[in-house]
């Protein structure tokens, strides 16, 4: 595109149409046609670059996730309008229509000082700015961007995860108080190594399950991968017989609600809760999945098979987070190298 004077005086700029074929237009003065020129510049960036919101958009369009995700998000970048009617701004709706390539350290800092503002902690800091970098990462991998401008900083240090520990023996004080229908998701929960909430465990459809090659096909949201798991064989013949049942009443889900719908958020969180009570257990659902973990490594599964059940990429992240878990292997280890030793001795 370019803007010159005729010889009549006119303002001539020479520009591509929508279809790529190349135009022209005059204007009476040079402010108007390099007005225009600016325009037809803003449109060809606007369309070949994504904003924030855009990127975010894109990424949620093409994966899944669970309804509270997706409204973390819509939160983060458009903020959220209360019933009094006064809107509580994002800690990212300023920067919703800047375009993620001229994303700035100094915007990253501006994000988290409007979290600080609004009283929230670090780890909620972190997990915001992480939802963030996530879907710009996916972007990324896409090619629908160049890179990740957040990429390469950190996380705000000193942010604690929450306690997701719990013993075997916890579970069996609990499992006898629970609803039948949340007795039979934990169990679940166990024998798939799932995530147990609405991703991983609740929408979990029968249709995931080989029952010829006893392994089932979960696809795991936050991780954006699906796994293969082989499932006990106590567990198969338990699940074989609801398939069957669940079959015969049109019931598409592994673990429904008591009536049979789909399980909120809020509903197995309360009656998991109301349990823990009960029992007088102190103990979150998700430590099902480490209680599944620990007990595969402390009775001698290799830890690349453990890894592969949990749907672990490395199993680096198995060994760090189930580092107490490994230390009656490392005691068979060691009786082992002792054994070893004797033999030899006899021998010599």
């Amino acid at each position: 595109m370019s803007v010159a004077k005729r010889g009549d005086g006119r303002w001539a700029v020479k520009f591509k149409d929508e279809e790529g074929r190349w135009r022209q237009r005059s204007f009476r003065t040079e402010e108007e046609a390099r007005q225009f020129d600016a325009d037809c510049q803003y449109d060809k960036v606007e369309n070949s670059r994504l904003t924030l919101l855009e990127a975010i958009l894109v990424y949620l369009k093409n994966t899944e996730h669970a309804e509270h995700t997706v409204g973390v998000y819509e939160f983060i970048v458009c903020g959220h309008d209360r019933k009094t009617g006064v809107h509580r701004e994002g800690p990212a709706e300023f920067l919703a229509n800047k375009f993620v390539d001229t994303l700035t350290r100094r915007d990253l800092e501006t994000v988290r000082e409007r979290c600080r503002n609004d009283g929230l902690s670090i780890a909620t800091i972190n997990y915001y700015v992480g939802k963030i970098k996530a879907a710009l990462n996916w972007c990324v991998e896409q090619d629908l961007l160049h890179e990740n401008p957040w990429g390469k900083y950190r996380q705000l240090p000193g942010a604690k995860n929450k306690p997701r520990t719990g013993t075997l023996e916890d579970f069996h004080k609990l499992f006898p108080v629970l609803p039948p229908w949340l007795q039979w998701a934990a169990q679940t929960a166990i024998a798939l190594c799932l995530r147990p909430g609405i991703s991983e465990l609740f929408r979990l459809k029968w249709a995931a399950f080989d029952w010829k090659a006893r392994t089932v096909s979960v696809y795991m949201p936050k991780v954006d991968s699906t796994k293969l798991v082989f499932m006990p064989e106590a567990y198969a013949a338990k699940a074989w017989a609801r398939f069957q049942a669940d079959m015969a009443a049109g019931q598409p889900l592994v673990c429904p609600g008591k009536k049979g719908h789909p399980v909120g958020e809020r509903q197995y969180l309360s009656a998991w809760a109301r349990a823990c009570s009960k029992a007088g257990v102190s103990m979150p659902m998700y430590a099902l999945r480490h209680i599944a973990a620990s007990e595969m490594l402390a009775n001698g599964v290799d830890i690349a098979a453990v890894a592969a059940q949990l749907g672990h990429k490395n199993i680096t992240t198995t060994g760090t987070f189930y580092t107490h878990a490994l230390a009656s292997s490392q005691r068979r280890a060691a009786e082992a190298i002792s054994t070893c030793t004797n033999l030899v001795q006899l021998g010599a």
